[in-house]
């Protein structure tokens, strides 16, 4: 029986943004998040004449390091089974230096991998971090789940007195 569109809330037309975020955690180690919505779940019973659960619900890792990647053309994959509707994912045993693209996506036994969502591109740093290799750390720090304010925020006060520049340049001299 179908549903009139009387019947349907505004929220129901509404799209929910659907996205897959991968974040460094470790040298080796990342978190991917999605949200967990309905509209996929709807697109792939449609598509499947099946319910989710009833698919494998898997992440590939793809190794783009270097390359534009078209979906296709990685250097290579790793695919895990995940569950879809828990929304996280720990992924570890990534190769150092590399730069790595995640997609969220489902496989039935008669098809082959159908995505959903793809992630952000995440670079790894490399292993060791020597004092002489600054870019590394800092890679390393900028790319960590925990949000960090950056260091010169404590040297900036919101008090602090701009003139514009014609205006200094007349003081100094």
């Amino acid at each position: 029986m179908s549903e009139s569109p009387s019947n349907r809330t505004p929220r129901d037309f509404v799209p929910i943004k659907g996205e897959l975020q991968m974040k460094l955690v470790s040298y080796r180690k990342i978190i991917l998040f999605w949200e967990v919505s309905e509209i996929p779940t709807k697109v792939i019973q449609l598509f499947f004449n099946l319910k989710v659960d009833e698919l494998i619900q898997v992440v590939r890792i793809y190794d783009v390091t270097e390359i534009n990647f078209n979906g296709k053309n990685a250097h290579h994959f790793h695919e895990t089974t995940v569950l879809y509707h828990n929304g996280h994912w720990f992924i570890k045993g990534l190769e150092s230096n590399r730069c790595y693209v995640a997609e969220l996506g489902v496989k039935s036994s008669t098809t082959d991998f159908f995505p959903i969502l793809r992630s952000n591109t995440l670079q790894t740093p490399l292993m060791k971090i020597s004092n002489a290799n600054e870019m590394n750390h800092e890679l390393l720090r900028f790319q960590q789940i925990e949000d960090r304010p950056p260091k010169w925020i404590d040297h900036v006060s919101t008090y602090s007195y701009y003139m514009e520049p014609k205006k200094m340049e007349e003081k100094n001299e």
